[in-house]
């Protein structure tokens, strides 16, 4: 599998970490709850790369209580949206989002 480019992901980080009701990212690798927060984003995002779309799958910790529907429309409307500013319209995106865990703050 390809890597993504470093200023994707660093579009996404910065797209999702506004969302409100986010915590924090969730590591798709992990094997125990204890290792399930991340601050790299690099354990929190899949892709797959075809010929004419990009696939994404951020996976994310939210707050206890948020609208999960809404905030998971909300990570996918802002990410393909400067995703797809940053590629000038050019590519096309499909952002899918996993919540892995609920924390009560």
């Amino acid at each position: 599998m390809n890597t993504i480019d470093k200023n994707v992901m660093k579009v996404i980080k910065d797209a999702v970490v506004t969302v409100p009701g986010v915590i924090s990212f969730a590591n798709f690798n992990a094997t125990t709850n204890d290792d399930l927060s991340t601050l790299e984003i690099d354990n929190a995002v899949e892709f797959i790369n075809t010929d004419n779309l990009t696939r994404f799958r951020i996976h994310v910790i939210l707050i206890s209580g948020v609208n999960i529907k809404d905030v998971i429309n909300e990570i996918q409307i802002r990410v393909k949206y400067e995703l797809e500013k940053t590629a000038k319209f050019t590519i096309k995106y499909m952002v899918d989002v996993a919540v892995d865990d609920l924390i009560v703050i």
